[in-house]
């Protein structure tokens, strides 16, 4: 069983041609297994076209059956023959399929109704089959834009478990479609008194235990020779049994033991060029709503089909170039006046379950079609019902049990009920009732599992993170102090009802830690999107901080978020938010209004800063001895120095441009940000060290470095500190050591 498998993409042959593959395909052991196997399709195939046409041109139309079937056979055939050809899974059989048949079936009977009594057979049929020819070219256009243009990746949003519900479900289907092919009647719960009559035993017996039993056997042995010498076997018992009961060959056929309805003759052409004046194009242009329907129908059964074919293999196919291909052949098909089709899944897959993953089991698939077409298909009726049907049923329970036996072991409990329930679903219901219900039950999962998933990227206070102004002393031991009350978290990733419900519930119970949060920042930089629920929980939010007494600052928040808030917030909640464009910023707006609350919250602010000093005299006597050290070095390396005065407002350093050497900022401040992004990335003081690099080779400025106000600084080029470091190599190792130790600053 391979449908346990993830998809493994295939390596292209290069120079490898088609005939080659063939060939080697032939002469290997998937010679026998893909005849008999495309035997086998071809008669279902040719069957399922026949029963098709029929639904189609039915009521009045039903003596233009027979001519139908030439047209469903004709576009058959040529999906077939593009499929076996092109297809990147080389098991791969498409043809016309019942989903865009059953739209077009109503069609016919509305063109049938709107002709009239007075309109010719002729003139029925004609246009019924230009609507279903323009249906055809329509779906083909539709799909060749899609492979071209490399669509179908949007496309493929079927969950894993959604496509094996629907492969189980399509298994329970095809192993019902089988016991129907070996009794003539459909499936139902009314139908099973009729089942158990005898008569019907006798049809539907010989072929459940052949399916069951070559079951079986294939899990356990696997080899190419199981399938054909089975039917080598299994066909002369039948004639065998039909000798012993004293039935003759006709007796068994109307008796519906052997396959019957094939055209005895040929049935091409089914139309002429001359014929196609009698079609009413008046009634074709008012069934283009149902053309549209059609192709958007084919396209859905497309994409569950080889998706469904993609998973049950194991390989992975290229669906932009299943489009295109399939989407020429339906083009081809609408010449012949047939309906669209797509890959088969049952008869894709009945290949790979025989061992004929070969282009030969299509192309004898086609050629059976074509025999059909040109010459009639009378051998075909010598062929016994009950085996046709149980290739149906062995390929049915194959997929039950990949899916519903064996994927109970491999497939989380919570996806694996979602399989189960999808094949129930189907059971009860119906194929499409199931998978939407496998749909909305996906969507629903997914809503609940990424509602789980933290949007909080990072979270930290001001003891942590800080904005990159330089502070003072005093002001560095209030943060340091105080910094738990301010409380920042930089969200990520998509915010929407579930998820921006669970944020705002987090950030609630901050309101009730110790210290209670003075400030919340909420960093939305990294958000990639919200909704509209999303926006009603931060309004909640909002209305929540103001009656707790904590400020919100929200920074880098989305336009359409800001001005959500701003429309809808009273006036108080709003002035209790403050937007700023970047982290940063929002930071430093935090730490100013933190400052200024702990130096005011003493009686007397005078007092309330004599003892902030004293707490923090030993930094401020590090930081008087480090500015000392810095001092004394440039006095010391000053001959190798050049002085710079910089008026405010101007650059030191351009962004992009190479730097003269190393800047050390003797007097005033500076701020080093980017250009592009507006955003800060240092603020400078005296002491402060610019572009080192720049002292040891070439270097081009990454930033900009503006003067806050009147500046100087002390350049160090290239040139001086190589003649620094020759003439004073012990003062030239402080440098460096100061460089090291603001650079780690």
């Amino acid at each position: 069983m391979n449908t346990s498998s993830a998809p493994v993409k295939r390596q292209p042959i290069m120079g490898r041609s088609l005939f080659s593959e063939l060939m080697e395909d032939m002469a290997s052991r998937k010679l026998f297994p893909a005849l008999s196997t495309g035997l086998v399709s071809g008669i279902l195939f040719t069957v399922i076209m026949v029963s098709l046409a029929a639904m189609i041109y039915s009521g009045d139309l039903s003596p233009m059956a027979s001519r139908g079937a030439g047209l469903a056979l004709t576009g058959g055939f040529l999906l077939c023959l593009a499929a076996a050809l092109a297809s990147s899974f080389k098991g791969m059989i498409s043809f016309p399929q019942d989903a865009p048949a059953a739209i077009l079936s109503t069609t016919a009977v509305a063109i049938a109704a709107a002709s009239g009594g007075e309109a010719s057979m002729e003139t029925k049929f004609m246009t019924v089959a230009a609507v279903l020819a323009l249906s055809s070219f329509l779906t083909g256009a539709a799909f060749i834009v899609i492979g071209r243009f490399r669509l179908a990746n949007l496309l493929r949003f079927m969950p894993y478990p959604v496509v094996g519900g629907f492969l189980a479900g399509s298994g329970l289907l095809i192993s019902m479609g089988g016991i129907e092919v070996m009794c003539g009647l459909t499936i139902s719960f009314n139908a099973l008194p009729q089942l158990a009559a005898l008569d019907m035993i006798l049809k539907w017996l010989p072929g459940v235990t052949y399916a069951v039993s070559l079951f079986l056997i294939m899990l356990r042995w696997s080899h190419f020779l199981i399938l054909p010498g089975s039917l080598i076997v299994s066909i002369p018992l039948f004639y065998v049994a039909f000798a012993f009961s004293g039935m003759s060959i006709e007796a068994a056929r109307t008796a519906g033991f052997l396959v019957s309805g094939v055209p005895a003759d040929g049935l091409w052409p089914a139309f002429t060029l001359k014929d196609l004046s009698w079609i009413d194009w008046t009634l074709v242009w008012h069934q283009v709503p149902a053309m549209l329907a059609v192709a958007l129908v084919t396209m859905v059964g497309m994409l569950l089909n080889t998706s469904g074919i993609e998973i049950a293999s194991g390989e992975e196919i290229d669906m932009n170039g299943e489009f295109a291909v399939v989407g020429a052949a339906n083009c081809l098909a609408g010449l012949g006046g047939c309906f669209p089709g797509y890959s088969s899944i049952s008869l894709s897959l009945l290949g790979l379950k025989t061992g004929a993953v070969s282009r030969l089991t299509g192309l004898v698939t086609a050629l059976v079609v074509a025999g059909v077409l040109f010459v009639g298909g009378g051998l075909l009726e010598y062929f016994p019902q009950a085996l046709l049907g149980a290739m149906l049923m062995l390929l049915g329970i194959s997929l039950i049990y990949d899916w519903i036996v064996a994927g109970r072991r491999r497939l989380p409990l919570p996806d694996y009920l979602i399989v189960i329930a999808i094949f129930l679903v189907i059971a009860v219901f119906g194929f499409m009732e199931g998978v939407a219900f496998g749909l909305v039950t996906t969507v629903v999962l997914f809503v609940i599992r990424f509602s789980r998933v933290p949007v909080i990227g990072e979270e930290f206070t001001a003891c942590d993170r800080r904005s990159v102004r330089r502070r003072s002393v005093p002001d560095r031991k209030v943060l340091s102090e105080e910094g738990e009350r301010i409380r920042g978290y930089r969200l990520a990733g998509y915010l929407f009802f579930g998820s921006a419900a669970a944020l705002v519930e987090s950030l609630k119970k901050t309101f009730e830690a110790k210290p209670r949060p003075d400030f919340i920042l909420l960093d939305f930089a990294r958000v990639s999107g919200f909704d509209i629920s999303a926006v009603n929980n931060f309004h909640r939010f909002a209305l929540n901080a103001l009656a707790a007494g904590t400020a919100i600052v929200a920074t880098a928040a989305p336009e359409r978020l800001t001005e959500a808030l701003k429309r809808n917030l009273p006036d108080a909640a709003l002035q209790n938010i403050a937007f700023f464009p970047n982290l940063d910023y929002g930071l430093e707006r935090c730490e100013d209004r933190l400052i200024d609350r702990t130096l005011r919250s003493g009686k007397e602010e005078t007092g309330a800063r004599e003892a902030l000093f004293t707490r923090s005299v030993d930094e401020v006597m590090a930081h008087l001895e480090e500015q000392e050290r810095f001092e004394n070095l440039v006095d010391s390396i000053n001959p190798w120095l050049e002085q710079l005065e910089h008026a405010a407002g101007t650059d030191i350093l351009n962004k992009g441009e190479p730097a003269a050497g190393l800047y050390l900022l003797t007097q005033g401040t500076a701020t080093q940000f980017d250009p592009d992004t507006g955003i800060r990335m240092r603020d400078l003081m005296p002491g402060s060290v610019i572009a080192a690099t720049a002292a040891f080779g070439s270097y081009t400025a990454s930033s900009t470095v503006r003067a806050d106000c009147d500046c100087k600084t002390a350049l160090l080029s290239f040139e001086a500190r190589s003649l620094l470091e020759r003439e004073e190599p012990g003062l030239a190792a402080v440098l460096y050591g100061f460089i090291i130790k603001s650079e780690n600053r």
